[in-house]
């Protein structure tokens, strides 16, 4: 077991939290406007990258803490309730996250852009909470 790279969770968390800034920015616009601009684009990167970052963090935590190494990025949400280092319930109800994230960069032709805005304006909050789960392990 090697320890934690705390510099690195530390310049993740950084970067997650200036992504919930754009994401607030972005989502305090008319949905129809959102829709229409460019922005929108924007928006799904930087949704995606963000989900990216809690599923690098806490697949770190889970093979340095616990030397668990889940499969799915599914998993790693499911794993980190288990562990304790995300509330259970709270890992229970972000389960669908890495679907989301993966129909962001597989399914893109897809995306049902007002799905993508009702998903942006929960994320800031969200991903705060993963956030600050985060920071209590180190």
């Amino acid at each position: 077991m090697s320890p934690l790279n705390i510099s690195t969770l530390q310049d993740k968390l950084f970067k997650l939290n200036e992504n919930i800034k754009f994401i607030e920015d972005i989502v305090s616009k008319q949905d129809k406007d959102i829709q229409e601009d460019v922005s929108y684009y924007a928006l799904e990167h930087i949704l995606q990258l963000s989900i990216q970052i809690i599923l690098d963090i806490g697949s770190h935590i889970l093979a340095e803490e616990f030397q668990e190494n889940p499969a799915t990025y599914a998993e790693v949400i499911t794993a980190l309730g288990k562990n304790g280092i995300i509330d259970p319930a709270f890992a229970e109800s972000q389960g669908e996250m890495a679907k989301f994230r993966n129909r962001l960069i597989h399914d893109y032709d897809n995306v049902d852009r007002k799905k993508v805005i009702a998903y942006a304006k929960n994320a800031p909050g969200i991903f705060r909470a993963f956030g600050a789960s985060f920071t209590k392990r180190f």
